[in-house]
């Protein structure tokens, strides 16, 4: 999927300044976006996209932006980010329904980058640097403004007009988060288990994706605390899941700290840049750790299918999303022994859990291990 901006459009001269908008005013909705030249600040707006801040968020507290290109820049038009492979080609995996508005699409206004179909806006975003509102207007979902920083941003390298603003040496996102969540680095560390009691620990947990979480964001100890406590519960997940495949699964007791979490951390505090799944597969699984008994959501020896029921139909799902993301990973680990370099893509997720939903409530009395050493084998993907 190419998503494009587009050479065809015409330039702009309106500005969008400051105003009255401070960050303090609404940290959990503003940006702050580092770039070489210094600091560039981002009020986002979920009046217009709600659906789009709160995907953008989560790809932010998850580190997802941090390191990517500014991989296509055209003076007098717009800078454009947030392609993992740094060409203008790809992004999450994930699609978002557009939420156009009448909102001028002047300088500063920050957009979602989409490609020729209304509904395809995945992770790329571009700040506007000039006036083109006739190419722009009501055909880019319009998610935030600039308040702070725009000399920094016009000072990003431009490309080629000719091969539409792509550069052979671009300019990076040096960190993107939100304000929220450094006025609150500071604050004493919480347990992992505590913050995965946190109100929206169990909608996060819903929304992980490895493919999306960059290790940055666990091995700095900033970013959205509850994600990295899921980044360890899905690390416990997926190499449970191979060991259960390489005949080696074994759980120890008696443990003070996790070796998971321990071989976890320094993996990513060495590979920030790298995305959990990739350093999962690629670090983890030279020198598996030993499994502790328990993880900080759930002690899956012992769990039966009876208790994952009730989870699931308790008012309160948090424990079943717990479930939900350790038993998605270890399938994940599962499948990699045999096939290296498989990626279950998100949208699959729903359709294997649902089936070991339905396998769980047809044996009730099923060790959850057992179940899913059955799935492991059972689960098909190309």
């Amino acid at each position: 999927m190419r998503i494009i901006i587009g050479v065809v459009f015409f330039w702009l001269a309106a500005m969008v300044g400051p105003g009255a908008f401070a960050a303090q005013d609404d940290p959990e909705n503003t940006l702050y976006l580092d770039l070489t030249y210094g600091r560039v600040i981002i009020h986002m707006r979920p009046d217009l996209a709600p659906k789009h801040v709160a995907r953008i968020k989560h790809l932010v507290r998850g580190g997802f932006y941090d390191g990517l290109a500014f991989h296509r820049v055209i003076e007098g038009f717009a800078a454009q980010t947030g392609d993992p492979k740094g060409k203008g080609s790809g992004g999450s995996g994930r699609t978002l329904e557009a939420e156009f508005t009448s909102t001028p699409q002047v300088r500063g206004v920050v957009s979602m980058g989409r490609a020729a179909k209304r509904n395809s806006a995945d992770s790329q975003w571009f700040i506007v640097l000039g006036d083109n509102r006739k190419a722009l207007d009501n055909k880019y979902t319009v998610w935030g403004e600039v308040i702070s920083g725009m000399g920094f941003v016009d000072m990003i390298k431009k490309g080629d007009i000719k091969r539409d603003g792509a550069l052979s040496d671009p300019d990076h996102v040096v960190r993107l988060q939100i304000a929220a969540d450094v006025e609150n680095a500071s604050a004493e560390k919480v347990s992992t288990a505590a913050l995965l009691k946190t109100t929206d620990a169990a909608e996060t947990a819903r929304n992980f994706s490895a493919a999306e979480f960059k290790c940055g964001a666990l091995a700095s100890g900033l970013g959205h605390a509850p994600q990295a406590a899921l980044a360890q519960l899905w690390a416990h997940g997926y190499l449970a899941g191979r060991a259960q495949a390489a005949n080696t699964l074994a759980f120890t007791t008696d443990m003070t700290e996790s070796p998971v979490d321990t071989a976890l951390l320094a993996a990513c505090t060495a590979y920030p840049q790298a995305f959990l799944l990739a350093v999962a597969s690629q670090e983890l699984a030279k020198t598996p750790p030993a499994l502790p008994a328990a993880t900080a959501a759930f002690s899956p020896v012992g769990y039966t299918c009876k208790a994952y029921n009730a989870a699931r139909s308790h008012a309160d799902t948090g424990e079943a999303d717990f479930v939900d993301l350790w038993g998605f990973a270890y399938i994940q680990g599962f499948k990699n022994v045999g096939q290296p370099d498989l990626e279950i893509p998100f949208e699959a997720r729903a359709k294997i859990l649902s089936a070991i939903a339905g396998a769980c409530t047809k044996a009730p009395d099923l060790g959850f291990l057992d179940l899913m050493g059955q799935a492991g084998v059972k689960v098909k993907l190309k």
